[in-house]
């Protein structure tokens, strides 16, 4: 493949995206103006301008051109139940009914308590906050204090939050913790940051915005061993990964942690954040165990909201739910990689775990080549994650993935020509 080539298809490509998103691309100017980047969520930010949506239903949103695209960016694993599900919007006008800002408990967040609790192995008893980067800001926090010791353990590409990530480049928004970072997945080189100094060890026992890299089951028992030996209380971060079993995780692969956080589908598409772990931990937390507890506040924790829509889908995730996305992710990865194969072209693997798809782009030109892909799949009528990833939710099925599979081959069927 030439760079000429390659270069030329980028350009027509996005010429093609240019001229069915015209609408969004006024909208983006307009919003340029009063926003910097014209948004308030970085990640979205996308060259030439980002997709406006104006309505989603099911698998499928539809942009502000009326463009309607089968989606499966899942708003970044937090749309695991596809768009305006009826259970959740009847929770949500059943919580309209109670009343908006009601500033008090209610029932509903001791109830989505125990559905989590059930849940997750690790989790005696949980709080509730308003982002996966607040569970972690909060889980980071008690780790400290119950230790009373300054380092933090986290690994390269790892991504707790807008404050808390670890990208080859250091990030200027990190929170000043003392962090040691680690290399993922890797035993050996490990050893040598586990000391007595350790207040916590932060993991993701996936990485998702590093690349849909599972960790190994004996990296994780290592980790599990040496913050045992040490001290060290040790968090999964599993935001993401909660997804990927019904006990997550660390049901799945038999290795508990002290405590977990949670985010993104978990508040049925609300803004949620959760975090837990033993009680030993967590009544650091509550005045009639501890004099000198800790304060945990914040206006929305508890709304009304999220709680009520949190509690409706917990009945919408069961085991044979989260069998049959991790199908569905499973049949993209195969299928994909099988067509790769028999074309003889190796310069896209489809990698991840279960439902969580990400697509690994090798070679000096693989990000031009990810770009090519993501604009073709849009022009297919396909929206991915720009950075190379597929989320499954509950509204797609079996004719979703054969969707993906036909244009996956009408890309590589492209590029092969222009190779020749």
């Amino acid at each position: 493949m030439t760079q000429n080539g390659i270069a030329g298809l980028h350009a027509r490509l996005v010429e093609q995206y240019e001229r069915q998103h015209t609408a969004s691309k006024a909208a983006h100017e307009k919003a340029k103006q009063v926003l910097p980047a014209g948004n308030t969520r970085s990640v979205l930010s996308s060259d030439p301008f980002p997709l406006v949506i104006r309505s989603a239903e099911g698998s499928k949103i539809t942009t502000v051109d009326g463009v309607t695209l089968e989606d499966f960016v899942s708003d970044f694993s937090a749309g695991i139940y596809g768009h305006s599900h009826p259970t959740i919007k009847a929770a949500v006008q059943e919580a309209l009914d109670t009343g908006l800002s009601l500033g008090s408990i209610t029932e509903k967040e001791a109830e989505l308590g125990r559905i989590l609790t059930k849940r997750f192995p690790s989790l005696e008893k949980v709080r509730f906050c308003n982002s996966g980067t607040e569970a972690n800001t909060f889980a980071i926090a008690a780790a400290i204090a119950y230790t009373k010791r300054p380092k933090v353990l986290v690994f390269t590409n790892g991504y707790h939050g807008g404050t808390i990530s670890f990208p080859p480049k250091p990030s200027p928004m990190n929170l000043p913790h003392q962090f040691v970072i680690a290399p993922y997945d890797n035993i050996e080189e490990t050893r040598a940051f586990i000391d007595g100094d350790l207040a916590a060890i932060l993991v993701e026992p996936m990485q998702g915005a590093g690349g849909m890299r599972p960790a190994s089951r004996d990296f994780l028992l290592f980790l599990r061993e040496a913050a045992t030996r040490v001290g060290a209380v040790l968090i999964f971060d599993e935001v993401v990964t909660s997804r990927l079993h019904y006990s997550g995780v660390q049901g799945a692969l038999g290795v508990h942690p002290d405590m977990t956080t949670l985010g993104k589908y978990l508040g049925g598409g609300l803004p949620f954040g959760a975090f837990g772990g033993s009680s030993k931990l967590m009544d650091q937390f509550d005045p009639a165990v501890n004099p000198s507890a800790l304060h945990h506040s914040g206006t929305f924790n508890n709304n009304i909201f999220t709680m009520s829509a949190g509690v409706a889908a917990g009945g919408l995730i069961t085991e044979e739910s989260l069998e049959s996305l991790n199908r569905l992710g499973d049949r993209v990865r195969n299928e994909a990689n099988s067509l790769m194969q028999s074309s003889g072209f190796s310069r896209i693997r489809f990698i991840g775990y279960g439902s969580a798809v990400g697509i690994y782009f090798p070679g000096e030109d693989g990000d031009t080549l990810r770009e090519c892909f993501y604009f073709s799949m849009l022009n297919r009528g396909i929206n991915i994650g720009k950075r190379g990833f597929m989320f499954i939710n509950l509204a797609h099925t079996d004719a979703s993935v054969d969707m993906v599979v036909e244009a996956v081959s009408a890309f590589v069927a492209e590029v092969v020509a222009i190779s020749e």
